[in-house]
């Protein structure tokens, strides 16, 4: 009789194991009503992928710039190129509307002129895809110039920056992108010792990383 009780006993215990590594397949909801990707796992928890339009979270990067340095004066007129480096920083508020920062200086230059800008943006985004976005960046920023050595080239301004771009996703969160963005005009600078007018853009691509 001992021997029946033991043989029920451990043909309940498997029936209970089998059970419980069964997975729940039932569909999982995000907040917005819209299914979440389920990737099942070894038999154990299900391990959830995060779709894109539900991302909400801090992300820094870097870029490479290509800045024009435009300079206009009675009797000059000079477009000075430069390469610039950039540290960003931003958070995604929803999968329409981010807001970013940028740090800019120069690395590589003509006429020996140091530069940098510093900005805030606002950046309304729309996913065409799972992985590519365009954007647009809105905000102020001070942009600044001067000789290395001398005060020969002289310009500094707070103002409205604009600018447009576009990323592209890449596995374990990283992400490239590429933008324009018009970063102000001084029209009481000093160029080469001549009252001048000057202003800059930037085209500026990178990589990011969502944390």
């Amino acid at each position: 009789m001992s021997l029946r009780l033991l043989l029920a006993a451990l043909l309940s215990m498997q029936v209970m194991a089998e059970n419980n590594s069964t997975i729940d397949k039932t569909e999982l909801l995000g907040d917005d009503g819209k299914p979440l990707k389920v990737k099942e796992r070894d038999g154990y928890m299900p391990n959830i992928i995060t779709p894109e339009y539900a991302k909400s979270g801090i992300y820094g990067g870097l870029g490479l710039g290509a800045n024009s340095f435009n300079a206009k004066s009675a009797t000059i007129s000079n477009n000075i190129n430069m390469l610039t480096l950039s540290l960003l920083a931003g958070y995604n508020i929803n999968e329409y509307l981010a807001t970013e920062s940028r740090a800019s200086i120069s690395i590589a230059h003509d006429n020996s002129i140091n530069y940098d800008n510093i900005a805030i943006y606002l950046k309304p985004q729309y996913s065409i895809d799972n992985s590519f976005t365009l954007y647009s960046l809105l905000g102020f920023g001070k942009m600044s110039g001067k000789s290395a050595l001398t005060d020969a080239t002289k310009a500094s301004k707070t103002s409205l920056q604009l600018g447009f771009g576009a990323n592209y996703t890449l596995p374990n969160n990283f992400k490239i992108f590429a933008d324009y963005t018009f970063l102000g005009k001084d029209g009481k600078a000093k160029y080469k010792n001549n009252p001048a007018s000057i202003k800059s853009g930037s085209f500026t691509s990178g990589i990011t990383y969502d944390f």
